[in-house]
């Protein structure tokens, strides 16, 4: 019997299995064996890292991620692609200017590297800022890394602390009463002193079928990328009052996400582009980085997230059940604090109790 199952082996899953056998137990972590894999967040995923503008029950997460992610590489043994870039928050008019610069307080106060940039301190970050672009919250420290090479790496790092990875589907959780024993893959019981469901969009399902209602859905979100064009924008952006996130890549495209939807077969589990949401997507990149009139989209993308009933994730042991514990719900914002959500997760399960930085998230 294994001391702890995995369900899930995407950044989270495999963060959380590498700081478990770190901390020396015996884990295996159970999913397909191409993941991640389509329609996966940890495949869709356009990978940024970024600390600024979370909801304050995050705060202390992203804080200790944010000190993670430039050692992660060594730590790991592997490439995760990080490029410490840093990240904009940009703002097109004065009162949400206002707002911004009362935010940057807060989160500064809150202990994140973060600093208010006005419009000439703006263009010496990025210059290729349109000209109604007025403000911005930089955090330098923030970037991009490649999600499927870090959850890759977390992997790789899990199995050489000792966790086996099992390339299985899993059927189901198995219950007896209010425990949860462990899970059902390849029809065979395979029995855990604790199960932890970190399936993404698949962990809904997978929690219905044991009578756990979650409070979470499944969205399907685009990424596009374009054609390479020559190096002109350094850090991540968002905007507010536009569905963006927009950076451009080592190999000189510029991928573009922010919120655009997919259409989606629940059913199928499937999800696929939108031509109209992709038009709409590359024009509201283009109104904040001129620049993309030098390029054009290549190809676009979708991905299937959970998120929660109010955009914060569902970290915790699952109530009225014993054994299980969950990590559900990480609403398209999980990936920066992916290496702090492992490190938590695996010190609240070998405890018995809720580190201080998860307690906001308990479900």
């Amino acid at each position: 019997m294994s001391d702890i199952v995995v369900v899930g082996a995407g950044v989270i899953g495999a963060s959380i299995a590498y700081h478990l056998a770190r901390a020396g137990s015996q884990v295996r972590i159970y999913d397909r064996v191409d993941a991640p894999c389509e329609p996966s967040a940890s495949w869709a995923s356009a990978g940024g890292v970024r600390s600024q503008n979370r909801d304050p029950r995050e705060w202390k997460l992203a804080i200790a991620a944010a000190k993670r992610w430039p050692q992660l590489d060594a730590e790991l043994r592997a490439q995760t692609r990080f490029r410490q870039a840093g990240h904009l928050h940009v703002v097109e008019n004065e009162h949400d200017a206002a707002e911004l610069r009362a935010r940057v307080e807060r989160e500064r106060s809150a202990g994140i590297e973060i600093e208010y940039l006005d419009s000439g301190a703006l263009r010496r970050v990025a210059p290729a800022l349109a000209a109604t672009v007025i403000a911005g919250a930089y955090t330098p420290g923030d970037g991009a890394a490649d999600p499927r090479a870090t959850t890759y790496a977390f992997t790789r790092a899990a199995q050489r602390e000792g966790a086996t990875v099992v390339r299985a589907l899993v059927d189901g959780i198995a219950r007896e009463g209010d425990t949860v024993v462990g899970v059902i893959a390849g029809g065979n019981l395979q029995r855990a002193q604790t199960t932890v469901l970190a399936a993404g969009s698949w962990s809904t399902k997978l929690a219905a079928a044991i009578g756990l209602a979650l409070p979470v859905t499944i969205r399907g979100y685009q990424m596009v990328l374009s054609m390479p064009s020559r190096r002109v924008l350094g850090p991540t952006i968002t905007a507010t009052g536009r569905a963006l996130s927009l950076k451009q890549l080592v190999t000189g495209a510029f991928l573009i996400g922010g919120g655009w939807s997919v259409e989606v077969d629940e059913r199928a589990h499937t999800c696929r582009p939108v031509k109209e949401n992709v038009e709409a997507s590359w024009e509201t990149a283009l109104a904040i980085v001129p620049e993309l009139a030098a390029t054009m989209p290549s190809t676009a993308w979708g991905g299937l997230e959970s998120e929660a009933h109010d955009g914060v994730p569902l970290v915790g042991p699952a109530p009225g059940l014993e054994g299980l514990y969950v990590a559900v719900g990480f609403s398209g914002h999980g990936f920066q604090i992916a290496p702090a959500v492992g490190d938590a997760v695996a010190q609240a399960i070998r405890s018995g109790t809720q580190p201080d930085a998860l307690a906001p998230l308990t479900p």
